[in-house]
């Protein structure tokens, strides 16, 4: 058993991240931990195996002090944890060697250690890339590597830091299964921290931090009955849930899945009129283009990976571009090329009809301020001693007067909710993952960008973060500025893009509207992508009555379901009332 008595934490500058958390874990159990950006959960999940001390309080890990330096190499045995960023625990030159390396360090048998390293290789789909280097994997293919080097270790606690948030749909579900798997048939017990409410309600118990305190610790439905304080503690309830809760009547018990929400609406099956606004069929002019492009790392030697294939697209002017795909599949090394970080092997990148390549018509400095690009890992572009001077960077380097720059850095924090006055002063390496990257997105906005590429930028995000960014997106857009989102979150694509392009081993795989590429083979059974959830209730729908309309976002499913009820009907008469 973990216990945790007393746990409190304070940063430099006196900012407290834990206050007073009284916790105990016990083996076996899956645990979500949920909470807004800077509620502290990846602060307490490193106090759990000794990263942290703490300022007051105890952390004890069956019966060993993490205070004590002495215990830390037993605590660390039994205490996995895999960070939110895969890169800051990759240590080695190969995948094979990285999912060894705790087990040489451990001194494990060499024939057990080659049998747990091919267990794992297999089990997390990288056997292909066993004497690959891990940084030529995608960042969800190094994720895996992460989660798999942690888990040949058979830890007795497991601390799973945002595991799921740069994987693709299907490896997220298959990682969420493994966890289950693990929980069930070795006893061990799991802290996974998340955002997202479906993989929480999953869980066998779910905690809540609020501002470094423990808010809610219960099964996961009672916590999610509770609508009003978890929206002020920066948590989305789950999508049926929200359903459940929008309807005139109470629906019971609450509806964890859209399975659950389908069987509790099976009574009603003719539904009114509900019709769809036509998206606006206006000829898109083009601002950037992709030329037959191609890209291959390490070429020239004995292992080189086509990265990009051919490939050709366009990119409208006042359009939201979504870029999804497996792990792998090429998308981060499409959208690198759109602001010239990465040159083509083959082809060419065009900005209003001028090769990226030609300086002289387009200087660097230029392009990289008419075309801004958030990372996959925001961290990776936060270097400065403050988020003031972070944001300051870029305008500085354009040459604007200091009342402009100052006015960009004020306007680009206020845009992503992180005010001046309260976060100018404090260094981005103090801010939660969540922060860092919304100080990353106003580092680019500042730049007043015509064309944004944003890269997973909701990995990490709480739900009130995330639709601050949605807001962000739908502004510039009606600025007729370009947005290309990557992103596996096929909730987010369906409420913002109404054009989807799939990548799959470095070409197109389809290039055309969201709406319609939900019925291809790139979302069957077994395909790494997965519809977004309004999506799956309406096909649940017309498995049961019929219904022939697409529901592509939460806004549709909860008019459709409204829909369903009669008029006048009360509580008594609920589904859950009825034989």
């Amino acid at each position: 058993m973990i216990e945790v008595r007393g746990l409190s934490i304070s940063h430099p500058g006196g900012i407290c991240a834990l206050d007073s958390v009284d916790l105990d874990l016990i083996e076996g159990q899956h645990l979500a931990l949920m909470g807004a950006n800077g509620s502290g959960k990846t602060t307490l999940i490193r106090c759990l195996n000794g990263l942290l001390q703490p300022t007051s309080g105890s952390v004890l890990v069956d019966g060993l002090s993490t205070s004590h330096v002495d215990d830390l190499n037993q605590i660390r045995r039994r205490v996995g944890m895999v960070f939110q960023n895969p890169d800051d625990q990759l240590v080695t030159t190969s995948v094979e060697a990285e999912v060894a390396f705790g087990l040489e360090n451990c001194a494990v048998p060499v024939d057990l250690m080659r049998q747990r390293v091919d267990e794992m290789l297999e089990a997390f789909s990288l056997e292909r890339y066993r004497h690959t280097p891990p940084h030529l994997l995608s960042g969800g293919e190094r994720q895996r590597l992460a989660i798999a080097a942690a888990v040949a270790m058979r830890p007795v606690y497991l601390l799973l830091d945002e595991p799921t948030a740069l994987l693709d749909p299907a490896s997220g579900e298959e990682l969420m299964r493994w966890i289950e798997r693990l929980c069930l048939d070795q006893g061990i017990c799991i802290v996974h921290v998340t955002q997202s409410p479906e993989q929480a309600s999953r869980a066998q118990r779910l905690l809540v931090l609020r501002r470094g305190s423990l808010a809610h610790d219960d099964k996961p439905v009672v916590v999610f009955a509770d609508g009003l304080s978890l929206e002020e503690d920066g948590i989305c309830a789950p999508f049926s849930v929200r359903c459940a809760r929008s309807l005139p009547l109470p629906l019971d018990p609450l509806p964890l899945t859209i399975e659950d929400l389908d069987r509790q609406l099976a009574h009603w099956t003719e539904p009114a009129s509900l019709e769809r606004p036509s998206e606006p069929c206006d000829d898109v002019v083009p601002q950037m283009g992709i030329r037959h492009v191609s890209h291959t790392y390490a070429e020239g030697l004995p292992e080189p990976i086509q990265a990009l294939d051919g490939v050709e697209m366009e990119i409208g002017r006042g359009q939201i571009l979504a870029i999804a795909g497996a792990s792998g599949s090429g998308k981060t090394t499409l959208v690198q090329h759109l602001n010239g970080l990465l040159r083509p092997t083959r082809g060419r990148v065009e900005l209003d009809g001028i090769d990226l390549t030609d300086e002289n018509r387009l200087p660097l400095m230029q392009l990289r301020r008419r075309v801004g690009l958030v990372f996959q890992f925001a961290e990776a572009q936060l270097f400065a001693e403050t988020v003031a001077e972070d944001v300051a960077f870029g305008p500085q380097n354009v040459g604007l007067a200091p009342a402009k720059v100052d006015e960009a850095v004020a306007t680009a924090l206020d845009a992503v909710q992180l005010p001046l006055a309260e976060y100018g002063d404090r260094s981005p390496f103090h801010l939660s993952g969540g922060e860092r990257r919304r100080v990353a997105i106003a580092g680019v906005l500042a730049m007043d960008p015509q064309v944004l590429v944003l890269d997973e930028p909701t990995a990490g995000l709480d739900a009130q973060s995330t639709r601050v960014l949605i807001q962000i997106l739908q502004d510039l857009q009606r600025d007729d500025r370009s947005v290309v989102l990557v992103t596996h979150d096929m909730d987010l694509i369906s409420e913002l893009a109404p054009r989807l392009v799939i990548l799959h081993k470095g070409q197109i795989a389809y290039d055309g509207p969201t709406v319609g590429a939900f019925d291809t083979e790139w979302f069957a059974d077994e395909a790494p992508l997965i519809p977004p959830l309004a999506w799956r209730f309406g096909r649940l729908r017309q498995a049961r009555d019929g219904f022939t309309h697409d529901l592509l976002t939460f806004a549709d499913v909860d008019a459709y379901a409204r829909s369903l009820i009669p008029a006048g009907l009360t509580g008594d008469e609920s589904p859950s009332h009825n034989p």
